[in-house]
């Protein structure tokens, strides 16, 4: 759908079909504010954030600048991780860890898709994980996630600690190298600075995720992450630091770029 019937069916709250069934009218007050989303969208603000929604593997889920905008490819992220849990634990609760939350999409989509699983989402912002709440409670799930306000390195190292145990760890996390951010087109430095940033080579958060979740997973546990173009090298080096980590597995997007990798504990560890 082209934008501007994107915000026609927002303004109208109607379908694509219908715009073109028959002719609609604006009233005066929905032509100022079609005028408004138009502007807005000419300063670089993406469109999802200007009607305040978006799809995600076939669910809703409000969006707007305390998150990131789910993107196509972390379906696939989360694709991967539904068929490899479905298969484990059947018998009994699956404990899924979602590292940089956001608006909450991967959790609510694991919580929709399996369900014997429950979530703990954890995210250092505030106001995402106040968006992340009521997409959860909107769609009914907020009952199997958790919500934690935290930093993830902070988080997995306090969870080594305790011991905790997930069959799912899964996270898209932030991977932009910092000296590249400016260099975004303008709807992307729109988002939110910190779910952007990296790192000064964009691999801060891959490094923190390793060095802790073989700790927190489970014997027969599944890692999975989203990873930026060109990193396959770069994240194949920090796997190699970490013998705990077996059947290092990498699956491409739509456009056969290396985009998710897997990995399970060695069943030495």
């Amino acid at each position: 759908m082209k934008e501007n019937e994107l915000m026609l069916t927002s303004l109208l709250d109607c379908e694509r079909i219908d715009l073109a069934v028959k002719a609609r009218e604006l009233t005066p007050e929905q032509e100022r504010q079609f005028r408004q989303m138009k502007a807005r969208r000419a300063q670089g603000e993406p469109v999802q954030y200007i009607i305040g929604k978006t799809d995600f593997m076939g669910i809703a889920l409000a969006v707007d600048r305390r998150a990131l905008i789910p993107r196509p490819e972390t379906e696939i992220l989360v694709e991967l991780a539904v068929s490899n849990g479905k298969a484990l634990r059947q018998d009994g609760k699956l404990n899924v860890l979602d590292l940089g939350t956001g608006s909450g999409n991967i959790a609510i989509a694991m919580a929709e898709n399996i369900s014997h699983a429950q979530i703990t989402a954890v995210d250092v912002s505030a106001e995402a994980l106040t968006l992340a709440k009521m997409n959860a409670k909107t769609r009914g799930v907020h009952g199997r996630i958790r919500f934690i306000g935290e930093d993830m390195s902070v988080y997995l190292k306090a969870t080594s600690a305790e011991a905790r145990k997930f069959n799912i760890i899964i996270s898209n996390p932030p991977y932009i190298p910092t000296e590249e951010l400016a260099r975004l087109p303008a709807d992307v430095r729109n988002e939110p600075r910190t779910a952007l940033d990296g790192g000064h080579d964009g691999l801060h958060f891959y490094r923190e995720i390793l060095k802790y979740a073989y700790t927190v997973l489970s014997p027969d546990g599944l890692l999975a992450l989203e990873i930026g173009d060109g990193q396959r090298n770069s994240i194949e080096k920090i796997f190699a630091q970490y013998p705990q980590y077996q059947r290092v597995e990498f699956f491409k997007d739509y456009v056969q770029t290396d985009r998710i990798v897997m990995a399970r504990l060695s069943e030495t560890f």
